[in-house]
């Protein structure tokens, strides 16, 4: 008919299931019956917060650390035609970076684990090999100088990307530590340490520890960083 207009979709799709993912190393999520598409959300790690460096001993000079960089956040929609009831999505969650320790000279903090989307896998055929990854933050250096920042996390291949938040610079000779950078929709970045409290630990997903630092003679360590995530939400 002339000037019929088509009618639109009332197509409502339902979530058949949620899927969290916390643990480091090689993982995995299976598809619930009845799936049509996932929507899947991944976080790279924080990078370690540096160690305070001592510089010659009578007297002492001690250079506040860096924060370590937080974790990178990716988010990817799958649709395919070609997915079934007990299949697997196969990840690769990264690690929270290693604080540094204080000392002569203090060490660096390590860098966070890369997060990464894998596989779409039916029992030991691959269907689909993906490039999505949520990159880790940089571990803080420490020197005996105002430190440069932390690099956060970089992400590709979703359908959003967000890199991750920069881990601040030590402020030099007698100061406290610095924070960790935050993780990209994620934790928050660990405190730097002051002469009272230790550096903090970023929160997952994706936080970076907190620098070493302060005058006193504990609580200089770097703090590690937070491990990643993974988020797979299934709709039918």
């Amino acid at each position: 008919m002339i000037g019929a207009a088509r009618a639109s979709s009332t197509r409502e799709y339902q979530l058949l299931g949620t899927t969290t993912i916390t643990s480091t190393g090689s993982q995995s999520a299976t598809i619930p019956a009845g799936t049509l598409y996932v929507e899947i959300e991944i976080w790279g790690a924080g990078g370690g917060g540096a160690g305070r460096t001592q510089v010659g001993s009578r007297p002492a000079t001690l250079y506040s650390a860096g924060g370590g960089g937080g974790g990178a956040y990716s988010k990817k929609t799958y649709r395919t035609s070609d997915i079934q009831s007990g299949d697997t999505l196969n990840f690769t969650v990264g690690a929270g970076g290693a604080g540094g320790v204080a000392g002569i000279p203090g060490t660096s903090g390590t860098v966070g684990g890369t997060t990464t989307l894998d596989t779409h896998k039916r029992g030991a055929s691959t269907i689909e090999t993906f490039s999505v990854s949520a990159g880790g933050g940089a571990g803080s250096i420490a020197c005996s100088t105002i430190c440069p920042t932390a690099s956060g996390g970089v992400a590709s291949g979703g359908d959003i990307n967000t890199n991750g938040g920069i881990g601040a610079a030590g402020a030099g000779a007698g100061a406290d530590g610095a924070d960790g950078g935050d993780g990209a929709n994620g934790g928050a970045g660990g405190s730097g340490a002051t002469s009272v409290t230790p550096a903090g630990a970023g929160t997952q997903p994706g936080g970076g520890g907190g620098g070493g630092g302060g005058f006193s003679t504990g609580n200089i360590n770097g703090a590690a960083g937070a491990d990643g995530k993974v988020i797979v939400r299934a709709y039918g």
